[in-house]
This record gives C-alpha cells, structure tokens and sequence, in this order.
C-alpha cells in the first residue's frame, strides 16, 4: 500500500490555483493614453497589449476606435510579463 504525502498535495494544490490566477481577468477603467505604433493602451496604470486575435465589442470594431477617456472593461491574460487583451468592450 503507498503512502500519501499530504505536504505534495498542498504544494500539488497551490499551484494548480496559483496558475488558474494568473491567466485570465479582467479591468475597468477609463483609457489614459493610447499608443498606436505599439498596438497597446493604459487602464488604471496598466499597459495593455493588444494582438490580431484581441476582439473588440460594444460599438468599438478595432484598435483604431480606442481613445483618451472612454471608459473600458478588458478581459485580459497575463503571458510573458504582459496583460494580453483578448476583448475590448465600452463599459457604461
């Protein structure tokens, strides 16, 4: 019969909940300057990257619809140090 190791299970445990945080989320907030050479945007002092897959909802079709002071929901992924937008939506 094997014995269990419970001190595994927790570390086991913490990182499947560790990795699930770090995915997806999301923001709202007003756009505080927008880049367009560099595709990316500010929401609440967090740079926001967008790519070809980003959708975007609510009335805005793409990137060139962003501007200064609309007011935004970003559903996001944090990958490789960055917050990946994967929707774009005007929030009410």
């Amino acid at each position: 019969m094997r014995k269990s190791n419970p001190g595994r299970l927790a570390v086991f445990v913490v990182a499947l909940l560790g990795a699930a945080a770090v995915h997806a989320d999301d923001i709202e907030g007003v756009i505080e300057w927008v880049d367009p050479d560099a595709r990316t945007l500010s929401v609440q002092g967090i740079t926001i990257y967008t790519t070809s897959d980003t959708d975007y909802d609510d009335g805005l079709r793409h990137f060139g619809d962003l501007r200064v002071g609309q007011k935004v929901e970003v559903d996001f992924e944090y990958r490789n140090g960055r917050h990946v937008a994967e929707e774009i939506e005007l929030d009410d």
